[in-house]
Parts: C-alpha cells; sequence; structure tokens
C-alpha cells in the first residue's frame, strides 16, 4: 500500500470502518501511522463531532493500546515540510 492511502484508511476508519473492516497502520510504521492519524483527524475534523479526537481514537482503536501509544507519541512538527 502506498503510505499517503492511509490517509484514505484513516478517514475510513473514523467513518466507521472500509467496508467493515478495521484498517489499522503498521506498528513501528511511523510514516503510515501519521499518514492513517492525518486522515483520521481530518474526518473527525469534518464530521463537527462535538467529543475530542482523542475520545474518538480511543474507540476506534480498542484493544490496540500499543497502537495508541504509539500514534499519541506522534509530534507537531515531525515530518512537517514548507514550501519554499
Amino acid at each position: 500500500m502506498q503510505t499517503d492511502d492511509w490517509f484514505d484508511v484513516g478517514w475510513g476508519m473514523f467513518e466507521g470502518g472500509l467496508r467493515g473492516q478495521r484498517r489499522l497502520p503498521p506498528m513501528n510504521d511511523m510514516e503510515a501511522q501519521r499518514w492513517w492519524l492525518a486522515g483520521f483527524g481530518a474526518a473527525w475534523a469534518a464530521s463537527g463531532s462535538e467529543d475530542s479526537v482523542d475520545v474518538a481514537l480511543l474507540a476506534a482503536l480498542a484493544g490496540h493500546e500499543e497502537l495508541l501509544r504509539q500514534l499519541r507519541s506522534h509530534r507537531a512538527g515531525w515530518g512537517s515540510a514548507r514550501v519554499q
């Protein structure tokens, strides 16, 4: 899977999964995890949910605590780029 495809997978997971499948990014693949998290967060923001994104992540990743820990460890600015 292309790394940026994980954005669509993350978006789909927020919206309830992709055709009933729980598609999660691989452990220890920070780039795939960032794309997945970006898609999940973008879908959360677009939904106008009153719950926090953290509450949504907890629900989506129930039973996947180690992945949740890795996703929470991503810091702002990692992998960011500016067009100059």
